[in-house]
C-alpha cells in the first residue's frame, strides 16, 4: 500500500518557483510541434468531412460526448458529491468553478477538435495502411466487433495514459489535468486540448471494424460517462466490482498529490493495471487522499487571496508552451 502524502500548502506563484527550482523561459519546442500536428490533422479532418458537412459532424460529436446524456450524468453525480462527498468543500469551491469553465470549453472547443483530429487521422491512416480495416466477416455478429473494439479502446487509453506520464513532452500537457486540488467529476473536463493528439490511437479499433459494425453513439456516450465517474468526489469502491471497474476511490490514488504516478492508469477497466502490476486498490478505511501536483508546477486557482479564473484558465493552456529553466538560489 502506498503511504499517504502530506497535505499541500498554498504558496503563491513565486513560492512555487522556489519550491520547484523552475521558472518560465523560452518556448518549448515539443509542444509547438504537437500544436502544428494538431492543426495539420484538423485541416485534413475538415477536408475529409467536407462531403458530409463538417459542421453537422461536429454537432453529432458534441451530442455524443457533451450532449444532454453526458451533461445530465455529470451534474447528477456532482449533486451526489454535495450530499455524500469524500472531501467536504463548498458547492462553489474554486476548483468546481474553474472546472465548469473547462466543461464549457470541452463542449465548444475540445469536442470539435476531437472530431476533426479523428477524421484527419483516420483518413490519413486508411491511405497509408488500408490493411488495418478488417474485411467483411458476416459470420460474426456486429455486437461482438463492438465489444472487442471497446476493450481495445480501453487498452489503448491505458497505454497512451502511461505514455503521458512517462514522456515529458506529453506530461507537460497532461499535467494540467492533474493540477486539480479539489477533485470532482467536473475534473474530467480539465484537460489541455492538445493532449487529444496523443489519444488518436484509440480511433484505430473503430476504424478497423468499419466494414463489420458501426459503433453506436450510445456506446460511446456510455463509455464517456464511465470514464468520467472515477473522478467523482465520493468514497465509492464498487465493492467486488471494483476489481474489474475503475472506482472513484481507486482513481483518486492516481491523482494523489505527489507528481507523475504511473499507477492506476485505467479509464474504465482495471485489467491493464493489474496485468502490468500497476494496480493499487484502496483500503476500506483509507483517509481521503489529497490531490494535485506537489509544488504547484502548473498555476492553480486555489493559490492567492482572490480567484482569477480567466487568468488561470488561459495560463494553464499556455503553460505547456513554455520552456522551464533552473532558478538560481541566491
Amino acid at each position: 500500500m502506498v503511504a499517504e502524502p502530506a497535505q499541500i500548502d498554498a504558496p503563491a506563484a513565486q513560492a512555487s518557483e522556489q519550491a520547484t527550482g523552475l521558472r518560465a523561459g523560452r518556448l518549448y519546442l515539443p509542444t509547438i510541434i504537437i500544436a502544428g500536428l494538431a492543426a495539420y490533422l484538423s485541416w485534413l479532418g475538415w477536408e475529409a468531412l467536407d462531403q458530409y458537412g463538417p459542421v453537422h459532424t461536429i454537432w453529432a460529436g458534441q451530442f455524443e460526448l457533451a450532449g444532454p446524456a453526458v451533461t445530465g450524468f455529470v451534474l447528477t453525480v456532482f449533486l451526489i458529491e454535495q450530499v455524500r462527498p469524500a472531501q467536504r468543500r463548498p458547492l462553489l469551491a474554486r476548483g468546481h468553478l474553474l472546472d465548469m469553465i473547462y466543461m464549457l470549453a470541452h463542449a465548444l472547443i475540445v469536442v470539435p477538435l476531437i472530431v476533426l483530429l479523428g477524421a484527419g487521422f483516420s483518413n490519413g491512416l486508411v491511405r497509408i495502411a488500408p490493411w488495418l480495416v478488417m474485411p467483411r466477416i458476416s459470420a460474426i455478429p456486429e455486437w461482438c466487433f463492438v465489444a472487442v473494439a471497446v476493450l481495445v479502446i480501453d487498452g489503448l487509453d491505458w497505454l497512451v495514459h502511461l505514455g503521458n506520464h512517462r514522456i515529458t513532452s506529453l506530461w507537460r500537457l497532461h499535467a494540467v489535468h492533474h493540477s486539480q486540488e479539489e477533485l470532482s467529476i467536473l475534473t474530467t473536463f480539465r484537460a489541455h486540448p492538445l493532449v487529444q493528439v496523443s489519444f488518436l490511437a484509440t480511433a484505430v479499433p473503430i476504424l478497423a471494424i468499419g466494414h463489420n459494425a458501426v459503433t453506436p453513439a450510445a456506446v460511446l456516450t456510455t463509455y464517456a460517462c464511465l470514464g468520467a465517474l472515477p473522478h467523482a468526489n465520493v468514497r465509492w469502491t464498487y465493492g467486488k466490482l471494483g476489481a474489474v471497474f475503475i472506482s472513484p476511490a481507486y482513481h483518486r490514488i492516481h491523482h494523489r498529490a505527489t507528481g507523475r504516478l504511473d499507477i492506476n492508469l485505467g479509464t474504465v477497466f482495471t485489467f491493464w493495471d493489474a496485468a502490468s502490476r500497476r494496480a493499487v486498490f484502496p483500503a476500506a478505511d483509507r483517509a481521503v487522499i489529497p490531490t494535485g501536483l506537489s509544488g504547484r508546477p502548473v498555476p492553480v486557482e486555489q493559490a492567492g487571496d482572490r480567484p482569477r479564473f480567466a487568468r488561470i484558465f488561459l495560463t494553464q493552456w499556455a503553460e505547456p508552451f513554455t520552456q522551464y529553466s533552473e532558478v538560481s538560489e541566491q
